[in-house]
């Protein structure tokens, strides 16, 4: 059979359209994993096949993909030199190591291939308002009836939006719902991204359709329950309203449109009401309550500072052993992830801390691996890293761009996350040719993604939303380079 162009781009677009049921917790897995990269390879190759332009820049790609089996080579014999004090080492393994890596470098084909699919508007705004309904209207839909699962754990919510007013006997974790999908923290981000389309084509076309699709994806933000879908999708909200204000008044890109500031002053109001009585205002009270209480508790700082530094180290495990739940260390950090009968001394100048640090999860993950990077003793470890499996086995890092740091070393943070440098390279150099709505959006979904990544983590590592995140930015990358061309055949000749 043939391929074409248009069908080549009509499976990108079905890939796209289902791609949310890929996130569902029936369906996340490392199969189906694995099938979505398969599928963009296929892309990939087909597009080769079909449009020879595509060829001109692929030596860059073969080049960027040679370097990558390098790096693993390298990669794996420094894995391989690799002592701890916890029996098994945290299990390495090279082919889930590989598949992770596969995971960072899929993005950059990925992005490679979008380029030369020739995708109207139409079909990008398409995908992106069907992105929209999927995700927001079953998180909605499953919220009211009770039915979608907590976004902080992985049992049925117990109460739904209309709950917020009526009954505050329950807790957060009882509330923030995340539909039917397998990460709370992806969905957040992806909803975060694809909300500046949407209000772009609102203020573009003024259509009561856009207005709903903005609605519907604010509430489910707030359903959702994380940091990035509730406080950063209302900022993102505010700071595209007032781009629109700006580029309207100083720029004249735009007719300053009354019912749009209108809509966009209601909706914000209506949404800043609202955030006091949501899940994620309920969980920073619940978090703040218990800080407060254990760092007033005079008599734990009292014990935790006079703790004996000289006992010996059977008496420190003995210690731990009796005294690690009073101190507030979660015990899957202290029995599973790094157990303190291997490293007493490590966990005893834990319980010496103050206690809003021994309650911070993110400082004990980076702390952790940070000692084990110590006792390894590899000063290779600053090139290559430790991998990506050993700190899941250890734990998660919930800090993108620190967690490749220490997995992958600094090549490897150069090589699968220099795509971002260079994303933030060029649509900055967009921004300062061509001063606009567009180009400025574009800028700010980067900036967005990037800065949720580093205070939530979970983001760059996961296929959800590298891809999702890739498919949104090609459109500013397109759209800012075709503006370049017609400014520059515009300039006067000397």
């Amino acid at each position: 059979m043939k391929i074409n162009e248009e069908k080549i781009k009509n499976l990108l677009l079905l890939f796209m359209i289902t791609y949310p049921i890929f996130d569902t917790r029936y369906f996340y897995n490392s199969i189906t994993t694995l099938i979505r990269i398969i599928v963009i390879f296929i892309i990939f190759f087909s597009v080769i096949i079909a449009n020879k332009e595509s060829r001109k820049n692929l030596k860059w790609l073969i080049f960027y993909y040679i370097l990558v089996i390098i790096y693993i080579f390298f990669h794996h014999l420094n894995a391989l030199n690799f002592n701890s004090l916890v029996p098994g080492n945290f299990n390495y393994s090279l082919f889930k190591e590989s598949l992770q890596i596969l995971k960072l470098t899929t993005p950059v084909i990925f992005l490679y291939t979008l380029y030369y699919i020739k995708l109207t508007k139409e079909d990008y705004y398409k995908v992106i308002k069907s992105l929209v309904i999927i995700i927001s209207g079953s998180i909605i839909i499953l919220n009211i009836l009770k039915l979608s699962y907590g976004s902080y754990n992985d049992e049925i919510i117990l109460g739904n939006i209309f709950t917020w007013f009526t009954n505050h006997k329950f807790i957060y974790s009882e509330l923030a719902s995340k539909g039917l999908f397998m990460y709370a923290n992806q969905i957040s981000m992806i909803l975060l991204i694809l909300l500046p389309i949407i209000y772009y084509l609102y203020i573009k076309n003024k259509k009561r359709n856009d207005f709903l699709l903005i609605i519907i994806l604010l509430i489910s933000a707030l359903m959702l329950g994380t940091r990035v879908s509730s406080y950063g999708t209302i900022i993102v909200f505010f700071m595209l309203f007032w781009l629109y204000v700006f580029f309207s008044i100083e720029k004249k890109e735009f007719d300053l449109n009354k019912k749009i500031i209108i809509n966009s002053l209601v909706i914000t109001i209506i949404y800043i009401l609202l955030l006091p009585i949501s899940p994620a205002n309920n969980r920073l009270n619940t978090y703040n309550n218990i800080s407060y209480k254990l760092t007033s508790n005079k008599q734990l700082e009292l014990v935790a500072n006079n703790l004996n530094p000289s006992l010996i180290e059977v008496d420190k495990i003995e210690y731990i052993s009796n005294n690690y739940e009073e101190k507030r260390i979660h015990e899957k950090f202290i029995l599973e992830s790094y157990p303190y009968q291997y490293d007493p001394d490590f966990w005893y100048d834990i319980l010496q801390l103050p206690v809003n640090q021994r309650i911070d999860y993110r400082f004990l993950e980076i702390s952790m691996v940070k000692r084990v990077i110590e006792i390894n003793n590899n000063p290779s470890d600053k090139l290559f890293g430790i991998t990506n499996t050993r700190i899941q086995n250890i734990f998660n890092i919930e800090r993108d761009f620190v967690l490749q740091y220490y997995a992958f070393g600094l090549t490897g943070l150069i090589l699968f996350l220099g795509i971002y440098l260079y994303l933030l390279l060029f649509l900055f150099r967009q921004w300062i040719i061509n001063f606009n709505y567009v180009t400025s959006t574009g800028l700010l979904i980067l900036f967005l993604y990037l800065g949720a990544a580093f205070v939530s983590g979970n983001i760059i590592n996961h296929l959800s939303t590298n891809l999702m995140f890739m498919f949104v930015i090609i459109h500013f990358t397109k759209k800012t380079n075709n503006m370049t061309k017609v400014a520059n055949e515009l300039k006067p000749i000397d």
